[in-house]
């Protein structure tokens, strides 16, 4: 670990210093361009609302990660793994399918500073679309005519509440005008038979009205091959649309409605198997019917990256609706903001559930619905005063229902009788939340200011849950508990200069807690969990706003840990159990620095670094119910939080006409070593191997090359260019063939968009 820390700090130090270099080359050729009568105006602004009001990125005193629409493009950025890749001290794993609901808990898994949902009710990110929380609706949603993007590091309770104790991720959409017709159609054909067709068109109804459509379709014959006859393929189907409009009543006056749609179809998951078998697996194998690894004439990982054999056909659904309205009025001193939103969302699977060519095990449905509904209104002083405030309130109500039958296939080779209800449950359960919140920032001085501001959580749960294990008695909870916290935030900012500001921040972040039915099968609760961060930082814009240079570190005390403990084996009996808990068993803490750099040497060339580094452990874990027994993980490293990220990117852009120029755009990508869940961490130490438990570092490069005019756009993308052998988590519920992966592979593709 101390040469790839070394490696590390010197490609770093490489980097900064590259980038240093070409500034020198850069002033250069500025002072050149101003000989000539060229403009080089620097890096671009990006303004961002991450406390609810517009402000430079380089004022804000949060460490934030923003994406205009720009970068978007020239990123080739599609979904949440795209841009999360982009941002210092976050790990994503890859999940089967998109949308990465019930899959496993190592499915679409995200961390931001090593805080990730270990286990709870309710997730630790806030995920909002055009202010509206769709965390609970959608994980991925769909990324169609964006605005900005913005990904807040550290707990951001005050003004997002109980489901930001890790970060929020803020997507902003684009908004009608009212000012000219326009439109965009967008195209892409790429590898593994996956075409994508979108657009977009703006309308003015009139000098106060507009309205706007964008969507887009992709299909794909899917990245892997199933070798069995009957199984059916990996292939996708996935559609999205969004339907909006603004009108303005008056100077004073917007209104916002939008209404998003999404749905996708997976035939399968596609898993590519390790032959790495569980104690459980190898406790039943050989059997009767087969032995196992069942499908080792394929392959396996790394070796085998493409093919598995599945018997059955795997279908995947997934549907999301989001309304989101917003009416803003502006006054002379004082806004009013009224934010309304409304979701739902359906998953549905069935089919094929022990990924293997042998009859093992079925799912005969497994459903989850989901819907919400929140009111925020929000009062703020408008104007740069000395003294900005802001006072709100929000109402908001999730509901999830969700059923699951899992039954023994013909060949399940453990003596059930075929059709036997391994696993029947279902639970209903209901989150109303209330909370008041209030934040002022008051500037001492002219380079001084002060922020203090609190939120008031309430949160009751109502929740009923039944289920039969192992054909055994029906056993059900039902009840309510409820919650309270007041989550403050201080923040203090100097500025050291017009193009310096030196900040300091400490925040509270909170999660209420809840209960289940507990491994004995009766009410089992756990309580809210709370963190607290710490954090100083820098952000500065230096030569001329050819360099923007950002750098934060943290500290963060994380307590009552809520961890789902998931155990799939034999009791002491000899019987089989399959159970899944949660406790407030843990408690770790997180710390690091992370440093962002955007540097603009000349006016076409553009350079960017984003390293991050992490330390994050559980600092108390004495009884951590895993898979391999019940094991002490105090001062093991929490999952998904390699100790290393780093992103860095080279474009340049070479004009061919007065309005044509081409580009190149290089981008290099390392994650550190990580875990991805417990009972991965668990599986070392319990002496089984490292492989495929322990995802291990990797490092994979992208390249772009095209063309572009202020109408058109073509590029030619590759990503994963040297195809490096990479996988980002490994699946524990491979059964008779092994712990599963999903391979990272080259993909490569062409893109093109016109406007109109």
């Amino acid at each position: 670990m101390r040469s790839m820390t070394n490696h590390m700090w010197r490609m770093a130090g490489s980097g900064t210093a590259a980038i240093a270099a070409l500034l020198a080359m850069g002033g250069q050729a500025s002072a050149q361009d101003t000989t000539t009568g060229a403009e080089d105006q620097g890096l671009e602004d990006i303004v961002v609302t991450a406390q609810r009001r517009s402000e430079s990125i380089q004022d804000v005193p949060v460490a934030v990660t923003a994406f205009s629409a720009q970068e978007l493009q020239r990123a080739n950025i599609q979904d949440v793994g795209s841009y999360f890749q982009n941002t210092p001290n976050v790990f994503i794993t890859d999940s089967p399918v998109r949308s990465g609901n019930n899959v496993s808990s190592s499915a679409l898994g995200l961390a931001l500073r090593g805080i990730s949902n270990v286990g709870g009710n309710a997730s630790s990110f806030g995920i909002y679309l055009d202010d509206f929380n769709i965390s609970h609706i959608a994980l991925n949603p769909h990324l169609i005519d964006m605005e900005r993007i913005e990904v807040l590091r550290g707990p951001q309770g005050t003004y997002f509440g109980r489901n930001a104790s890790g970060g929020v991720m803020s997507l902003n959409t684009q908004k009608p005008d009212t000012t000219r017709f326009a439109g965009e159609a967008n195209a892409m054909i790429g590898r593994f038979g996956t075409y994508e067709l979108g657009g977009m068109v703006n309308v003015p109804l009139s000098d106060t009205i507009a309205i706007r459509a964008a969507g887009k379709w992709e299909t794909s014959d899917g990245e892997f091959n199933n070798k069995h006859p009957v199984g059916g393929g990996n292939g996708r189907d996935y559609k999205a649309a969004r339907l909006s409009a603004r009108a303005t009543p008056t100077d004073s006056l917007t209104i916002d409605l939008s209404y998003n749609y999404a749905k996708e179809h997976d035939d399968d998951f596609g898993l590519i198997h390790t032959g790495v078998l569980s104690d459980f697996i190898k406790s039943i194998c050989p059997g009767v019917t087969f032995s196992c690894p069942v499908d080792s004439n394929l392959g396996f990982y790394p070796n085998n990256r493409r093919n598995y054999a599945h018997d059955a056909p795997l279908v995947v659904n997934n549907e999301y609706h989001i309304a989101v309205g917003r009416i803003a009025w502006t006054g002379e001193n004082v806004g009013v903001t009224s934010i309304t939103g409304y979701g739902s969302a359906k998953f549905n699977r069935s089919g094929e559930l022990d990924f293997s060519s042998v009859d093992f095990l079925r799912e005969g449905f497994n459903y989850d619905s989901r819907k919400s509904f929140s009111q925020e209104l929000r009062i703020q002083s408008v104007g740069d005063k000395r003294l900005n405030w802001i006072v709100g309130a929000v109402f908001a109500r999730d509901k999830h229902r969700e059923g699951e039958f899992i039954a023994a296939g013909k060949q399940n080779d453990i003596g059930l009788p075929e059709d036997f209800p391994i696993e029947l449950s279902h639970f209903n359960q209901k989150i109303t939340s209330k909370a008041v919140f209030a934040e002022a920032t008051f500037d001492v001085t002219d380079a001084l200011s002060l922020t203090a501001g609190a939120r008031y959580s309430h949160d009751k749960l109502d929740r009923f849950e039944d289920q039969i294990e192992f054909g055994g008695p029906l056993q059900n909870v039902r009840g309510s508990r409820s919650f309270s916290d007041v989550s403050p935030r201080f923040a203090i900012k100097y500025a050291a200069s017009d193009d310096v500001n030196i900040y300091g921040s400490i925040s509270k972040g909170w999660k209420s807690g809840g209960f289940e039915l507990d491994p004995q099968r009766a009410r089992s609760d756990f309580g809210a969990e709370t963190l607290w961060n710490y954090e100083v930082g820098v952000k500065s814009t230096l030569l001329d706003n050819h360099l923007r240079a950002n750098l934060a570190f943290f500290y963060i005390d994380w307590s009552d840990v809520q961890v789902s403990s998931g155990v799939v084996g034999r009791d002491a009996n000899g019987n089989i159990i399959n159970y899944a808990g949660i406790s407030n068993a843990a408690s770790a803490t997180s710390k690091g620095v992370e440093l962002e750099l955007l540097a603009a040497p000349t006016e076409r060339l553009e350079l960017g670094l984003n390293v991050g580094y992490l330390k994050a452990r559980f600092d108390k874990f004495t009884d951590a119910r895993t898979n391999f027994g019940t094991l002490d993980l105090s001062g093991k490293p929490l999952p998904k939080a390699p100790e290393w990220t780093l992103s860095t990117f080279a474009q340049y852009t070479a004009p061919l006409t007065d309005s044509l120029d081409a580009f190149v755009r290089g981008e290099y990508f390392y994650t550190d070593d990580a875990y991805t869940t417990v009972n991965n961490i668990a599986a070392v130490m319990a002496g089984q191997p490292t492989f495929p438990y322990l995802v291990k570092g990797y490092g994979k490069v992208n390249l772009r090359l095209g063309l572009e005019s202020d109408r058109f756009r073509i590029a030619a993308y590759v990503e994963n260019l040297f195809d490096k052998k990479y996988y980002s988590a490994s699946f524990d519920f491979g059964f008779a063939n092994g712990a599963a992966v999903v391979p990272g592979l080259r993909r490569w593709g062409l893109r093109g968009s016109v406007k109109f």
